[in-house]
């Protein structure tokens, strides 16, 4: 159903072996990123080729990505795109991609009238607000901003604190949620989530009245049929409808966000930040980020089956303690380790294969 990718780990810049922040989302619809930090293409091709000589077969491949969604500004979440975007075009890329992003109607107000600028400090605005970054990419992406392939930019002003269906859903099937978080600027959470699923057609039971082949195909596409014996419902044929299965990446969050407890649907697997160890909120607060501690939190009202911990500080070395903190609040916590691959089934059950351990998969 889908496969999560954690290819960084890290905040603010890379240590101990830990990339920056992205994540390789590949849903049925066709796959995605969730944020593009410094060298994420890089990042990509190196772990599609340990997956083709691992013998799984899954792939990360940069080709496939349709979208890419990010959850806020700041560099280490962003600097990775432009570099990609290039590379794109020199391997021929023809097929269209859409870009989407947080920020504010004052911002892309005043980035549409001083395109390509950078807003004096006066303005308010950060100065790398993806509505000022969206413009000065454009310019710089090969001749007259023209990349080689169809990009859809889309900025989307985060303007409420509940939850919000994005106004832009490219993937067949796919629901893409936007969870506004608290991070001191323009900053979400994206929950994607499976939609429209049927239960399955119960062929037995036609077979069992001796439809004919066109009777069939009507009902398991739908369609209400008439009989000598009288009208069958499609429906009657459908076995329940399965729940949608979900996964929710956070972003840099503070850890008071309320709407993680509005989701209309609980996340499988919930991706948050722990920048910060337990009994460290004070700090984490005043850097609007998180502990270990408010990813549990986060987790337990949302909830969440199984919480992975990302984006820790440099001064974290042991993540262990990482983890230990956050089960203390939810049993189900893993600290993830980059190059780990988690998987969400059909019926919600969550598995993860670590790329450090040889692929060793556990059942989570």
């Amino acid at each position: 159903m889908f496969e999560l990718h954690i290819l960084g780990t890290s905040s603010a810049r890379p240590a101990h072996g830990r990339a920056v922040s992205g994540s390789f989302v590949k849903t049925p619809s066709g796959a995605l990123l969730v944020d593009c930090g410094e060298g994420m293409q890089s990042r990509l091709v190196e772990h599609n080729s340990a997956l083709k000589k691992s013998g799984l077969q899954i792939r990360s491949k940069m080709s496939k990505v349709r979208t890419i969604l990010f959850t806020h500004c700041h560099l280490d979440h962003t600097w990775g795109l432009l570099p990609m975007l290039q590379t794109m075009d020199l391997d021929g890329r023809t097929e269209p991609l859409t870009i989407i992003a947080p920020s504010c109607q004052d911002a892309i107000a005043w980035a549409k009238e001083h395109p390509g600028e950078t807003p004096p400090p006066e303005s308010g605005f950060h100065p790398t607000d993806l509505a000022i970054l969206f413009e000065q990419w454009k310019a710089l992406g090969g001749k007259d901003g023209d990349f080689g392939y169809p990009i859809d930019w889309k900025l989307v002003p985060i303007e409420q604190k509940s939850p919000f269906s994005s106004p832009v859903q490219p993937l067949d099937g796919i629901e893409l949620t936007i969870v506004p978080t608290k991070h001191g600027i323009p900053s979400c959470g994206w929950q994607i989530s499976s939609v429209g699923g049927k239960g399955k057609f119960d062929r037995a039971k036609a077979d069992e009245l001796n439809l004919s082949i066109e009777h069939i195909r009507l009902l398991a596409n739908g369609t209400d049929i008439e009989t000598s014996s009288g009208k069958l419902s499609a429906s009657d044929f459908r076995g329940e409808i399965p729940e949608p299965r979900s996964l929710l990446i956070s972003g840099d969050t503070t850890g008071d966000v309320e709407a993680f407890s509005e989701l209309s649907n609980p996340p499988d697997i919930l991706v948050h930040e722990a920048t910060h160890l337990a009994g460290n909120e004070e700090k984490a607060r005043k850097w609007n980020h998180s502990t270990s501690h408010d990813a549990a939190r986060h987790a337990q009202i949302s909830e969440t089956q199984v919480l992975a911990l990302t984006h820790y500080s440099s001064s974290i070395i042991d993540i262990n303690e990482i983890e230990a903190g956050a089960k203390n609040l939810h049993e189900r916590s893993i600290a993830s380790i980059d190059g780990d691959i988690f998987t969400i089934s059909k019926n919600g059950e969550v598995s993860m294969f670590r790329r450090q351990e040889e692929w060793k998969k556990y059942q989570l």
